[in-house]
């Protein structure tokens, strides 16, 4: 009786099942710092490339707001005859994003490959051009591009248990005259 009473009262092990516990729910809290992080780092590259594909067709279009500028306007528009015509030049932005993510067409996305599967892939490009109406000397508006696209990237963490994340990445360029 005594022996059972001193197994009883003897604790030595008791806190190994709450060790393994913390461990694995650590591992866990840093699996998922890891995860957004990665997705951080995703995102502000496709940011950066969808800026520098816009500011490029932005300065694409500055033969055609030059005119306007050297007679005081400051829009994308080319003399014609005796009128102004609006001229704009839309390029093809896809193929800038392409060549500046690594990315490749695949059906309706654009897809940046890796290993088994993808890391992302974009689609639905919206991109509007705002030319400045045609006023002499309006330097309060400027010649902008804005475009969006939706984007989707798996999630490592979760093995597709999980839904990938999906958004909207959006920026805005501007032309503006120094003079």
């Amino acid at each position: 009786m005594i022996r059972q009473n001193k197994i009883l009262r003897d604790k030595r092990g008791a806190s190994s099942p709450m060790t393994i516990a913390l461990v694995l729910g650590l591992l866990l809290f840093i699996c998922a710092i890891w995860e957004f992080f990665r997705l951080g780092i995703i995102v502000q590259g496709v940011r950066e490339g969808l800026q520098e594909a816009v500011i490029a067709v932005v300065v694409s279009n500055y033969d055609d707001t030059y005119n306007g500028l050297r007679e005081g306007y400051s829009g994308g528009y080319r003399r014609e005859d005796d009128q102004w015509v609006e001229m704009i030049d839309y390029d093809d932005v896809y193929r800038r994003l392409d060549r500046l993510l690594g990315t490749q067409e695949e059906g309706e996305y654009h897809v940046k490959v890796r290993d088994g599967g993808f890391e992302y892939r974009i689609s639905g490009l919206v991109f509007e051009i705002e030319n400045v109406p045609l006023t002499p000397g309006n330097a309060e508006q400027n010649f902008q591009a804005d475009i969006r696209i939706q984007m989707e990237i798996p999630l490592s963490f979760g093995w597709e248990l999980v839904p990938p994340l999906i958004m909207e990445v959006r920026t805005k360029a501007a032309y503006m005259p120094k003079f």
